[in-house]
Parts: structure tokens; sequence; C-alpha cells
């Protein structure tokens, strides 16, 4: 680290930010009923960032320029490249954090200092749960990552984090007379308690079975309820709009103190949390150096806060909070959803909503169309709507859940949405 600022000083680089990653990934592969191979990859580099000032009358500017580095190779050639786009790229100034001191946050699960051992755990769990009359194991892979993090700045600030992240890649087969059918899913967790990885593949073995009798959807409008693991992006498009980036541009829906979801029972309280224990977004502190925190975002249907890197709080002349962390939800109101008629949605094949518009069309891979207590598995189609529209008129459920990046009800369905099917 030393060195290479001495090196980034040398060039004439007066601002720098330098992201030093040092990470040990444990990853085992597993085949039907043995493990295929063991490996540990170590990997360390530096994510570089200056800064040049250029010279205006109208106002301050400066070129930026970030680069991956890795040790043993000419930094030099790298500076020489940096100093070019520099010169080229004119941005408006901001200033780099001074100081911090890091948030007191649960980032690195102790199971994760015997790697190898957690992941034989992990992998003992996938070959006996993923058994059943029906079901087998096709596949599974299993990372564990382990990565130091230092942070060193030309305004003085050194820190350093540890963390720790667990990802899974399983793939279930169903077999049954002449069919076949196979359901991938992929996690991501940082502890290993909050995977629940036993009752996460008794559901999937049930859902895999299931896909060998899939039916397709039929058109119409219909209630629909997201699978947990997508809210944090069904909701991208509040992130978005509730961004400094979004308000310095003009660009943003939401004006401070304005009501962005009517009075009701589906009001509801936004947080942006880099302090949930283990969250995948939690944070002792981010690449900027501001420190994990906690912001009410939408504070019971009111727009309250921007959130905003450094950059977009020196342009906008506020403090900054960091950027968007784990999604955290308290709606104003539970309602029951009833089991006439909905579809309830396990995967979908890409769920992306357009952040500006708040549009969406996502193909179904898999779910249910519940009707009067039945449950009819289904496959095909597509799913759409706006989301801006469809959080006028929203179900949350009582039970709460914690997802990786998303703290809220357990299930959020959407009325009226627009399904495409036969």
């Amino acid at each position: 680290m030393k060195q290479i600022i001495a090196e980034i000083e040398n060039a004439g680089f007066i601002d720098y930010r330098v992201v030093e990653i040092n990470s040990q990934d444990h990853q085992l592969y597993l085949l039907r009923d043995r493990f295929e191979s063991k490996r540990t990859v170590d990997s360390h580099y530096f994510e570089i960032t200056v800064y040049k000032d250029h010279d205006s009358a109208k106002e301050k500017l400066q070129g930026e320029f970030t680069f991956d580095y890795k040790p043993g190779l000419d930094l030099k050639e790298y500076l020489e490249q940096a100093r070019i786009a520099c010169s080229m790229i004119k941005n408006r100034r901001y200033a780099l954090v001074k100081s911090t001191t890091p948030a007191d946050v649960k980032v690195l699960d102790p199971k994760l200092t015997d790697p190898l051992g957690t992941g034989d755990f992990l992998s003992e769990i996938i070959y006996r749960s993923s058994k059943g009359t029906h079901t087998r194991l096709s596949s599974a892979e299993v990372y564990i990552k382990r990565s130091i993090v230092t942070l060193a700045t030309s305004t003085g600030l050194k820190v350093t984090k540890e963390k720790g992240l667990i990802e899974l890649e399983v793939s279930l087969l169903a077999q049954e007379r002449h069919q076949e059918q196979e359901m991938n899913f992929h996690i991501q967790r940082r502890s290993v308690d909050d995977l629940r990885l036993e009752q996460r593949l008794r559901a999937y073995k049930d859902h895999t079975h299931n896909m060998l009798k899939v039916e397709v959807p039929k058109s119409g409008k219909a209630t629909v309820v997201f699978p947990v693991t997508d809210i944090y992006e069904l909701l991208s498009p509040l992130v978005f709009h509730s961004s400094g980036r979004a308000k310095d541009q003009g660009i943003s829906r939401f004006r401070l103190k304005e009501q962005i979801v009517a009075a009701g029972p589906n009001t509801f309280t936004m947080r942006s949390s880099g302090l949930l224990p283990y969250g995948l977004y939690s944070d002792p502190f981010d690449n900027d150096g501001i420190p994990g925190q906690e912001h009410t975002i939408i504070d019971q249907g009111v727009f309250k806060k921007h959130w905003t890197t450094k950059r977009y709080a020196d342009y906008l002349g506020v403090e900054p909070t960091g950027a968007f962390k784990n999604l955290t939800l308290e709606p104003a109101a539970h309602t029951q959803l009833a089991d006439d008629d909905h579809y309830e949605i396990i995967q979908f094949s890409d769920l992306s909503p357009d952040p500006i518009t708040g549009d969406f069309v996502a193909e179904i891979r898999f779910g249910y169309h519940v009707s009067k207590g039945r449950k009819t598995p289904i496959k095909g189609g597509s799913i759409s709507g706006n989301v801006f529209q469809a959080l006028k008129n929203v179900i949350f459920s009582q039970e709460r859940i914690f997802e990786g990046n998303y703290l809220g009800p357990k299930q959020v369905a959407l009325k009226d949405l627009s399904v495409s099917g036969q």
C-alpha cells in the first residue's frame, strides 16, 4: 500500500483513493452423489481511483479514473493511462471523506473461520435434504469467501474491515415415468444460520416435483404474490428515484415531504439499512469511507430523504448517507390474502423493472395458480405492470422475513397485474 501510494504521488496525483482487497475463496463442486472437486483461490488486488483538477473560471472541475491493479505489474503504465483519461474527463468536483469511524456491524460469521469445514457441513445438508421419492441432486456449487478490505485516501483516511460471504448454486432433478424437470436456485448469505438450507431444500424439492405437472397460466388481470427473493429488485425503481443522483439530474419523480403512496392500508415505511446483522449490503464503511448507517427514505408514504454517495451529497450540498444498502419495509397495515384466485410466483426468469418508468415484464419460470384453496403448478407466460401504479393497491402479509438484502413482509402481492399466457 505504501509503495503504491508513493508511486501515485510521484506521478503527480494529489487526490486518490486506494482500496486493497485480499480474499480467499473456497469452492466445492458437487455432483449427484459425490464431490467432483474442491479448491481454494487466493485473490489480491487494488482498486485505485485517481483525480486531477482542471482550471475553470466558472466552476471547479476534475477528471477521475478507476482501474484494478495487481501487484507485480507495471503501475507506472497504469498511471500514465489514468493521467490521459483524467485530462479528457471533466466532472464537477467533489471532496473525499476526511475521517470516519467504522460502524460496528456483523459481516463475518465466526463459522467461516473454518471455511472448508463449513463447506463440508453445507454439502452434507445438500446431499441429505435433496433426496426424495422423485427428486435428487443434479449438481451444486458452494462458495465461501473471506475478504480483508483496506481503504486509504489522500485525506489521510485508512480503515480496514473483514467480511464473509456464502454463495450456493443448487440444481435439483425430478423424474417420474418418462418425464424429467430440473430446477435451479441461487442463494447468497453472510451467515450459515440465515441460509435456512434444510427448509429451503424441502420446499424446492416439492416445487421441482410439481414442475412435472405444470400448466400455462391464463391471460387476464390477476393478483400476483412476488417471490421474497425478488422484492428488492421489484422496488428498485423507488430506490432509484430516491437517490441523490436522480435528484441532481432532475429526473426524480419524488419531492421531499410529498406523499408518494396515499395514506391508508397501502402506506409503508422504507429504509436503507447498512446495519442489519449479516445483511448482504451491511458494511462497516463503503468505498468512500462513509460508515454503515440506517436512514428512513419513505416515512408512512411520505418521501423524507434522498440517499446520497459522497459525490452527489457534495453536488446537492447535503450530508452523505452512503449508497443504498439493505431494504427494510414496514407496512402501515397487514391484509389477509384471499385464496379465491391469485398467482404465487416462485421464480421469474428475470425481474428487472425499468428504473425510471417502473414498467416491468417478467417471464414465469415456475409458480402456482391458487384458486379456491387449490394450487395448480404453472410455467410459461409472463407478468407485467408498473411498480408505481401497482403500489396503490398492494397487500402486505403480517409475517416478516429476512432475505439477505431485505427485511419485511414475507408476502408482497400486487393487484390488477397483466398475465400473458394462453
